[in-house]
């Protein structure tokens, strides 16, 4: 018998602290009349839980699924057309010296004549962008395939102030040839790319959606500069220098797309992508001064191969609207873009070192430039 009345005291003292313990274990409530908050994730359609407490914090995310623009009756594909105002710069482009002083040398006051100066800069230059691309039911996998091209237009001309002379950067600077007083410049260039990418847009969270892809690009960005010197009183008013700097290019491309929806259609954007292309470089460049034995000219070219890197950012802000009983969705997206092309200009500046109808010629490759382009897009997109 005191063996079975210890045993019930031990049990039931084991009950009281089991008791004990469950209830201190127990989330506190304001009033009999709160809900528990949720342990689990809430999902993208869910309420949002009863609690009695403060407007709740976002999350927990713990979720991941497919964009879905959600149309009725989908066909999976939509298409995009996007006007571009962008500015295109290039290094190494400086064709001219302004010298105050009124002689070759010294150099007073001297000022680097290019396209872009203290009152004036390069200028924008129209393009257009295609797109086409497909949702695939393999796992929600987006396809894209786009072309841009861009026509770049830029020119510029100097005249001597006052006693001053200009001199020349694309032709050999002998002293016969260095008095100039006038000089213009014109630079074109077409370009086009081509690219193909697969992707995956998922949802991180009811309110982020990335959009990591790769693929491939195709580029071809031809170039002519031309600078025209006048003004020289030793018959040679009126030389030109001409240059075609032309590549074309094929390689790899990868990058990150990203969209912060704000609400009521609303939504930001950032995008970042690279490629590396494995090009052909075809420079030929000529200029024609005197004439006979004392041609002071030169007729070069050069081809080459080379790999080059390219990289590109976006940022902007995109509104969509559903018509047609949520069948269509319409978007119009505005980006500032930032593109840079890596040792894209490779012509040779010539230069000598006497006055001798047969100098001694030396050459650099005097840029090495990059092509940058920044400026404005505007994008109009149909999901169908």
């Amino acid at each position: 018998m005191n063996w079975n009345l210890s045993l019930s005291r031990v049990l039931g003292t084991a009950a009281l602290a089991f008791a004990a313990t469950s209830a201190y274990a127990l989330p506190t409530r304001a009033s009999a009349s709160c809900e528990p908050r949720e342990t689990m994730p809430r999902g993208p359609c869910d309420q949002k839980p009863n609690v009695c407490c403060e407007e709740p914090k976002p999350g927990p995310f713990a979720f991941a699924y497919p964009m879905d623009v959600d149309l009725n009756c989908p066909r999976d594909f939509y298409v995009t057309v996007a006007g571009l105002a962008l500015q295109a710069k290039q290094d190494g482009m400086a064709f001219g010296l302004n010298n105050a002083s009124g002689a070759n040398y010294p150099i007073v006051a001297g000022e680097v004549l290019n396209f872009s100066t203290d009152d004036s800069d390069w200028d924008y230059n129209p393009g257009i962008r295609v797109g086409l691309g497909f949702y695939v039911n393999h796992d929600a996998w987006n396809l894209e395939f786009d072309w841009t091209w861009l026509n770049i237009t830029n020119y510029k001309s100097y005249s001597a102030e006052n006693a001053g002379i200009l001199i020349p950067l694309w032709i050999p600077p002998f002293a016969s040839s260095t008095s100039w007083q006038s000089l213009s410049a014109v630079w074109k260039a077409h370009y086009n790319t081509l690219d193909a990418k697969l992707g995956k847009p998922y949802h991180v969270s009811r309110y982020l959606i990335l959009n990591p892809h790769f693929g491939v690009r195709a580029a071809w960005i031809d170039q002519h500069f031309s600078v025209h010197y006048g003004g020289n009183f030793n018959a040679l008013n009126g030389t030109v220098h001409h240059g075609s700097n032309d590549f074309w290019g094929f390689g790899a491309r990868a990058g990150i797309m990203t969209d912060w929806i704000v609400g009521k259609g609303w939504s930001l954007f950032g995008n970042i992508a690279a490629s590396l292309l494995f090009g052909k470089f075809e420079i030929d460049q000529t200029v024609a001064m005197g004439n006979g034995v004392n041609s002071k000219g030169y007729d070069i070219g050069e081809d080459f191969y080379q790999n080059v890197p390219n990289m590109e950012i976006q940022l902007g802000i995109a509104w969509d609207k559903y018509f047609n009983k949520d069948k269509y969705r319409i978007q119009v997206a505005a980006a500032y873009e930032f593109h840079e092309w890596w040792d894209q200009f490779n012509m040779r500046r010539i230069y000598g070192t006497s006055d001798n109808p047969n100098p001694i010629i030396q050459s650099d490759t005097v840029s090495r430039g990059n092509l940058s382009l920044n400026g404005f897009s505007l994008t109009l997109r149909l999901d169908i």
